[in-house]
């Protein structure tokens, strides 16, 4: 098929925090296949930069892991870090069995649920979320000292500590997350 046949490829709205600016771009080429095939262990199919755009919706969940699984990516573990992308993914591993799931609450939201009085029962939702059979991660958490500071890294060192307990009481993988 030559180039000027070829459908548009997807647009999606570009935003740069560091300089406020933002504007139209198109998804690049597929890569050339792999060769073999490799299991994506890493996605947020949630994220709102996950395929949308202004003149159509957003990239499907089948749409997404077709064209991966089109360049050798035969898989992915939906990564949950929060509650509501936690939830997401208990509902998306259901939906395509080319998906598995990691649940858990970022090392950065940790104190955020902490000071609303939240952190014990969203720990205790994460743990019920696990225990999905295509669940078989905790994760992402870990500590992130990049944002947080003073009391907030108490709540994510505790956080942290009851991810390792789920995981182990549970038998998954423990997926972490480390910066600074």
């Amino acid at each position: 098929m030559s180039s000027s046949s070829q459908a548009p490829a997807p647009f999606r709205a570009i935003s740069d925090e560091g300089t406020g600016t933002s504007g139209r771009k198109a998804y690049p080429p597929a890569p050339e296949p792999l060769p073999v095939p490799v299991m994506d262990n890493h996605t947020h199919l949630d994220f709102p930069d996950a395929g949308a755009s202004a003149d159509g919706p957003a990239v499907g969940i089948k749409d997404a892991l077709d064209a991966a699984a089109a360049v050798g990516v035969q898989g992915a573990i939906q990564v949950g870090c929060d509650l509501e992308s936690s939830r997401f993914t208990v509902e998306a591993v259901d939906l395509d069995a080319r998906l598995l799931g990691a649940v858990a609450l970022h090392p950065n939201d940790a104190p955020h649920y902490a000071a609303r009085g939240e952190l014990e029962e969203a720990l205790a939702e994460i743990e019920a979320l696990a225990a999905h059979p295509r669940v078989r991660a905790i994760g992402e958490t870990g500590l992130d000292f990049f944002r947080t500071e003073g009391e907030g890294l108490a709540h994510q060192r505790y956080s942290f500590r009851r991810h390792i307990d789920i995981a182990k009481r549970l038998g998954l993988t423990l997926q972490i997350h480390d910066r600074d």
